[in-house]
């Protein structure tokens, strides 16, 4: 008995919590005090962890609400008041093509509020606050849910408001986030939807501040919760490196290895949210039994939302754009994660 290990009371309520949502008698605001509490404790990676482990379902009804507790505060008043909330949202934004460096982007503080105040539709009484400067996936990739959620705590308790990333990044990917916070507002959600005109009011009035951005109304989805646009930026990120590493090494064959060399690109479609990503470089000229000429390692990303084939498409491109020419797509099916 000597090798026993007892869970600390938080992750025997994290258990709980998973056991009761399969039983189907979930208590979700318990679940988000939960997994506030382990953010707290800069136990976000323990989150992850256990994501990692659940089936798909079960990880995406996990990673909601993880999403919320991260991105979500309520404020602290007299019992007899109607709740309220702080909440801090993200959208995500093309930019122009061949963009010079450095990048501004730079806006105008209280008229983008007031710009997501009428074509989000925020209800009176809500605070409106946004972020100085558009964030980068680069940028993101140094933020963590603790991060965030500490963010948000500090402006619930009225203490000072701090930016939340101190310095920006030229943008891997062609995207940009721009973060808001909502302070009072009555429920912990988002907008799920913004209608025609307003989605092109919203686009044009940002591009009005900051020429970065390409017109691009489609790409323009209804807000989501900080959380959900940093993962989104992280991947971006994970899977550009990837590529850069792929094609660094195609280019570094010989010119007749390097004609005849296929690309297999990996996506291991596991019972989690995350799943690892990686590709292998064969010459079909060497034995079967050779193996790869170079193995990249696994590049793990978060996949909630995501479809399948979304990974593989990305490096593909990128590739191809390299001059790569063969290669093939691997879809490897994952009985356990």
């Amino acid at each position: 008995m000597s090798g026993w290990y007892r869970p600390d009371p938080l992750t025997r309520d994290l258990i709980h919590l998973i056991n009761a949502r399969r039983h189907d008698h979930g208590d979700s605001e318990l679940a988000i005090e939960i997994l506030q509490a382990l953010l707290e404790q800069d136990r976000e990676h323990d989150v992850l962890t256990v994501l990692a482990a659940l089936d798909e379902e079960m990880a995406e009804w996990l990673f909601d609400l993880l999403a919320e507790a991260a991105c979500s505060v309520l404020i602290e008043g007299s019992p007899d008041d109607d709740p309220a909330y702080a909440v801090l949202g993200s959208l995500e934004l093309s930019l122009q093509a061949n963009l010079a460096a450095p990048l501004g982007l730079k806006i105008d503080q209280e008229k983008t509020a007031e710009l997501l105040r009428h074509c989000l539709h925020i209800p009176a009484g809500t605070i409106v606050t946004v972020e100085p400067r558009l964030l980068t996936d680069t940028t993101f990739d140094f933020i963590t849910l603790q991060k965030l959620h500490e963010h948000l705590s500090g402006m619930a308790h009225s203490h000072r408001r701090r930016a939340i990333a101190a310095r920006l990044h030229p943008p891997v990917e062609s995207a940009a986030f721009l973060l808001f916070e909502l302070y009072g507002a009555r429920e912990s959600a988002l907008p799920e939807t913004i209608q025609d005109d307003d989605r092109e009011l919203l686009l044009r009035g940002l591009m009005d501040q900051c020429p970065e951005i390409a017109l691009a109304t489609s790409m323009l989805d209804a807000p989501v919760y900080a959380a959900y646009g940093m993962f989104d930026a992280q991947n971006a990120v994970r899977l550009h490196r990837l590529a850069d590493e792929t094609a660094a090494v195609w280019h570094g064959l010989d010119s007749p290895v390097r004609s005849r060399a296929i690309v297999h690109l990996h996506t291991q479609c596991g019972n989690g949210v995350y799943m690892p990503v990686w590709t292998d470089l064969f010459d079909p000229d060497l034995p079967e039994d050779h193996g790869p000429v170079w193995t990249s390692p696994d590049v793990w990303v978060f996949t909630a939302d995501l479809p399948i084939e979304w990974p593989g498409e990305m490096l593909t491109n990128r590739l191809l754009a390299e001059g790569c020419t063969r290669f093939e797509n691997h879809i490897v099916e994952a009985s356990e994660n």
